[in-house]
């Protein structure tokens, strides 16, 4: 094998557009105000749509100034909920965030995508993801458990939980550090090119770059690819 480890990024690198008659990402995005309001609804909470709505948007503008990459879906339910005077506390916060996340199916992503993660798995590479996201940790493992991911993914390093973003070097060191893998040979797998190529290259990983839509890795990349399939080439090698 050619890697002790592989992380992975999360949207674009482990999830595309989505299929198979599900709805779509953007189709579960526009949902979300109207799933915070049937949240709502269950804690006996009734706010009229359109001033939920107003003060989402409100809240959301303010916390992205305020919180930079320390932005999550969880600080945004609890400013909103200290926004319109609810009386509901962190646990709430916490059911709303999950209601304004909301799913990702397992059709949205890249084909062959569990059988290669399995495959990883059962070869003993340590697997794991660092993901930039505003959703807060417990939606993501969610999510990952929804898919059918989560327990293989052992160390999940995301920097809305953080306030840490790639490219910064100390999130790569962060994942690193908590895997015990450091002076191994680790992988990254990202769609990105500044924040997950150049920000795994600058902490000396190894990296992959996906070529979503045939986008060039602009010789950035140890190893480019299109599909899922061709990762286990790249892992193994030719062993």
């Amino acid at each position: 094998m050619r890697f002790d480890a592989v992380f992975f990024d999360s949207g674009g690198t482990l999830y595309g557009r989505g299929g198979d008659g599900d709805p779509t990402p953007a189709q579960v995005e526009a949902g979300r105000v109207r799933r915070v309001e049937a949240a709502l609804n269950g804690f006996d909470v009734e706010v009229a749509y359109d001033l939920l709505e107003r003060r989402l948007r409100v809240c959301e503008e303010e916390c992205k100034e305020r919180l930079g990459a320390a932005y999550n879906f969880y600080r945004l339910m609890t400013v909103l909920c200290e926004d319109l005077e609810l009386d509901l506390g962190p646990e709430e916060a916490a059911c709303l965030a999950d209601a304004y996340a909301g799913p990702r199916y397992a059709s949205w992503l890249f084909p062959g995508t569990l059988d290669v993660i399995r495959r990883f798995s059962e070869r003993g590479i340590y697997l794991g993801v660092i993901a930039n996201t505003v959703w807060p940790g417990f939606c993501m493992d969610r999510a990952f458990a929804g898919v059918g991911l989560l327990p293989y993914f052992k160390t999940r390093v995301y920097s809305g939980d953080l306030g840490v973003a790639k490219p910064d070097a100390r999130i790569f060191h962060l994942a690193e550090a908590i895997s015990g893998l450091k002076g191994k040979r680790i992988l990254f797998v990202g769609n990105n090119l500044k924040a997950d190529i150049q920000g795994a290259s600058g902490v000396g990983w190894a990296t992959a770059f996906r070529k979503n839509g045939g986008r060039s890795g602009e010789g950035l990349a140890d190893f480019e690819f299109e599909e899922t399939t061709e990762l286990p080439g790249i892992v193994l090698g030719d062993d």
